[in-house]
């Protein structure tokens, strides 16, 4: 035990007031220390707050340019559709191929030595058939597929066509018209 001259209910008080002396101290040493902290990252805050600025300037010239990057396209989108609905409506009108694929399929023993065909209207065609037929019934076969695929179908056939039997030399003239 020490020995002291005051009595113990003074030193319990005085233990007291100094344990709370040095809590204050710490406490202020502790203050000072998270200001000086704060005071330090106050310019890199101020730093940062103007790079981002910067970087949203950026974006907005960005995104600026990407729009009208995105409104060409789309102008680009747009006059391509209508190029292709103005083909497509002319793609509902029959094709010039299918028609001369009609006439091949129908030909069967006579060999054609030229097919031209001429659209007149939306939906008719005038083909010019020139051709060798093995007989004359195989041209006159011909004519009447031709003419019974649709009531509209018309075959000019010359009659010195069918003067010979054999080897007969054609030149036909069909109309065809679609629905």
């Amino acid at each position: 035990m020490r020995h002291t001259l005051l009595p113990l209910q003074e030193r319990i008080v005085l233990r007291r007031e100094y344990y709370i002396r040095i809590n204050i101290v710490f406490c202020f040493l502790l203050s000072l220390a998270i200001f000086v902290g704060i005071s330090s990252l106050f310019p890199i805050y101020i730093k940062a707050l103007s790079i981002q600025s910067e970087f949203e300037k950026q974006a907005k010239q960005i995104s600026s340019e990407v729009d009208n990057n995105v409104k060409e396209v789309q102008k680009s989108i747009v006059n391509s559709l209508a190029i292709l609905n103005s083909l497509n409506k002319e793609s509902n009108s029959p094709v010039i191929s299918d028609v001369i694929n009609g006439v091949i399929n129908m030909k069967g023993n006579l060999n054609f030595s030229s097919l031209s065909v001429n659209k007149t209207a939306t939906s008719t065609f005038t083909i010019g058939v020139q051709g060798i037929a093995p007989d004359r019934n195989s041209l006159l076969t011909f004519k009447r597929n031709f003419e019974n695929m649709s009531p509209k179908n018309k075959v000019e056939l010359p009659v010195s066509s069918l003067s010979k039997s054999v080897n007969i030399q054609f030149s036909l003239q069909l109309k065809e018209e679609l629905p």
